[in-house]
């Protein structure tokens, strides 16, 4: 191998690590800073409750994919999951509902939800960031009623298995999140639809142009979205074992977070489930490391916050229009002999 080609390995992989691969150096930095930082870090336990509290977050995270590859964003995910969380509180509480019935209805209302911010968004014209942002106060508003302010606790024994339940030493909720990962891998990798979602994430209206029902599209991401965070919450809930009107909110920072930090752009079209998946696990070792280290809880959103803002800031470096290379005029045409 010549020095040129040696020089077009070592760029080409310098341009995938600027990339692509910024999130797996970032990961092996936390685990190494945090073990050293405190030996508990690495023990088993905790290793096993970072897996065990991080599968809701990555189950969500799966969501928040579609939605921002599509060019779209979904501010109100959070008290969607309120919302969910609540129905499916009251139903097994309140209606004594077969927990395996509760699982459907959830879904549907999180598809519901889902799906009437994209309506909004694509056959309005407005942008998801507005739209999500209003009906985020809409869900809010409706997780109150429906609750008058009350918390529930003490959820069937039947609904928590998927906690409880251990399947070679781990929960069978873990098995869930691995089984959402490989199908949103699979729906974005594989088929048509996950090309057109690029595609529109890309540019919208060269999509559309091109034969793409890019309003169809773009509101079944936003209902996928949904479906994936009910789930996430009724993962979420039988951990917890409670809920009320302010659990849920706050998880689409830390999904939108690990996002930007994965590699998926803000601008939509470009991304990936693995380094989403990379993303998550940087947010939740952050966190982990931060209580082992007894850092208050105010100090944590602080640092969550300053991570979400050079998270934005790298991506909008990532993405900037390279500068186009000017050639002079006498250059191109032939020298006057």
């Amino acid at each position: 191998m010549n020095e040129k080609n040696i020089g077009r390995s070592l760029s080409s992989a310098g341009g995938y690590l600027y990339q692509e691969g910024t999130v797996y150096i970032i990961l092996a930095v936390l685990v190494i800073f945090f073990a050293i930082l405190n030996p508990t870090f690495l023990t088993g336990r905790n290793i096993y409750n970072l897996i065990t509290q991080s599968t809701y977050i990555i189950i969500a995270g799966m969501g928040i994919c579609f939605v921002m590859i599509s060019g779209g964003i979904d501010l109100s995910v959070g008290n969607q999951m309120a919302v969910c969380g609540c129905v499916a509180a009251i139903l097994m509480l309140e209606t004594d509902l077969p927990f395996w019935v509760v699982w459907p209805v959830c879904i549907v209302v999180g598809l519901v939800m889902g799906c009437l911010n994209g309506l909004i968004a694509s056959k309005l014209k407005l942008f998801p960031l507005v739209v999500t942002i209003a009906t985020s106060e809409v869900f809010k508003g409706i997780a109150y009623t429906m609750t008058s302010s009350k918390s529930y606790s003490g959820m069937p024994d039947g609904f928590r298995a998927l906690y409880k339940t251990k399947l070679l030493g781990l929960p069978l909720d873990v098995y869930l999140a691995l089984l959402i990962v490989a199908a949103t891998w699979l729906v974005l990798n594989k088929t048509h639809f996950g090309r057109d979602v690029l595609a529109i994430g890309g540019n919208k209206e060269c999509a559309r142009l091109s034969g793409i029902k890019a309003d169809l599209v773009q509101t079944l991401c936003f209902a996928i979205t949904g479906g994936i965070f009910a789930i996430a919450t009724l993962d979420m809930l039988a951990q917890q074992n409670m809920t009320s009107a302010t659990t849920g909110p706050g998880t689409e920072i830390t999904c939108l977070t690990a996002a930007i930090i994965g590699g998926i752009s803000m601008k939509g079209g470009k991304g990936n489930v693995v380094g989403m998946v990379a993303g998550i696990l940087v947010m939740q070792i952050i966190a982990n490391g931060m209580q082992l280290a007894h850092w208050g809880t105010y100090a944590q959103y602080t640092v969550k916050g300053i991570i979400l803002l050079l998270a934005i800031g790298f991506d909008a470096l990532k993405n900037r229009p390279r500068p186009m290379v000017r050639v002079r005029k006498e250059a191109a045409q032939p020298q006057k002999k």
